[in-house]
């Protein structure tokens, strides 16, 4: 009787496990995803939300479900990443949080991921030359279980995304409005080069100027300026400069033509229509001599002996 008894919870347990292959077996067929994995826990990118944009480094997060299609629940210590972009690896870091997944339940973690411009370079470059708004993003990651026969899992997603390229700002030249010997009111036009191919909205930007490590001067351009896609916008910033503030550069300068140099900040949010930079915040800086800008110096020089 023991004996049969033994024999029927065998075949349960063996007609259990093969049920739940056969199950797997049919939903690994039937799953769309080039990333799908029939045992081992997956990853799935959910989404890309990128938080700053600044002409050194791109600050964004990647929220990422974690899916565990085992029949245990297993634990896992830490996971460490790495991310490529078009196979050039961009960054390397570790998630330290402990991950806890029941059997065949989901965890979503968010990482952050930092990418310093100049490990793009070549992409970049590369992607024009192409003409190519699209960059595969591979991420790497491996962790560490408390599962007994398989301590160690490896996972490898790959995702096509819009290439982002960071907004470009150019100080052009100034206009003098009007001078004399204890102010300037000036307008300065800006550029911005937007080379992504979807536009972007900024709400008042915040401008800072300053000339030879001077005082920075500091405004709002007040609106909604209207970014286009593939294009350069311009835009005038009134700037009153009190030569009290600057010492004597702004004036040596407007009358004898010196070489000295300016710094300019432009700090805003963009709202836009693409989920991966909606509402990040994006700081352009420019920097060059205030010489190259000016386009009358000898009208300058005129207004300033009369």
């Amino acid at each position: 009787m023991l004996k049969k008894i033994l024999l029927t919870l065998l075949f349960l347990f063996i007609a259990i496990i093969a049920a739940f292959f056969i199950w797997r077996y049919v939903n690994y067929v039937r799953d769309k995803d080039p990333d799908k994995t029939f045992l081992v826990p997956r990853l799935e990118l959910s989404l890309i939300e990128i938080s700053s944009l600044t002409s050194e480094k791109t600050e964004m997060t990647a929220k990422m479900i974690i899916k565990n299609q085992m029949p245990l629940s297993f634990t896992a210590d830490s996971m460490q990443y790495r991310i490529f972009i078009n196979d050039a690896e961009v960054m390397k870091s570790r998630y330290k949080k402990s991950i806890t997944l029941k059997s065949d339940d989901s965890s979503l973690i968010s990482l952050p991921i930092t990418i310093f411009n100049h490990d793009l370079i070549s992409v970049l470059k590369s992607n024009e030359r192409k003409n190519i708004d699209s960059v595969e993003y591979r991420l790497e990651a491996s962790f560490y279980t408390d599962i007994v026969f398989r301590k160690k899992i490896n996972v490898d997603i790959k995702r096509l995304l819009p290439m982002i390229y960071i907004p470009v700002a150019k100080a052009e030249h100034i206009k003098i409005d009007s001078l004399n010997f204890s102010r300037a009111a000036i307008q300065l036009l800006v550029s911005i080069k937007n080379k992504n191919g979807f536009p972007m909205k900024s709400k008042n930007i915040a401008y800072e100027f300053s000339i030879e490590g001077n005082k920075w001067i500091k405004g709002i351009i007040p609106g909604i300026t209207d970014i286009k896609e593939k294009s350069v916008t311009e835009l005038q910033i009134p700037v009153r400069i009190s030569l009290k503030e600057v010492s004597k550069t702004l004036f040596d300068l407007l009358k004898k033509g010196s070489n000295v140099n300016y710094k300019l900040r432009l700090a805003c949010r963009i709202e836009s229509e693409n989920n991966m930079v909606r509402n990040a915040k994006v700081i352009l800086e420019n920097s060059g001599s205030v010489n190259s800008l000016m386009k009358d110096a000898k009208k300058i020089n005129r207004d300033l002996q009369e």
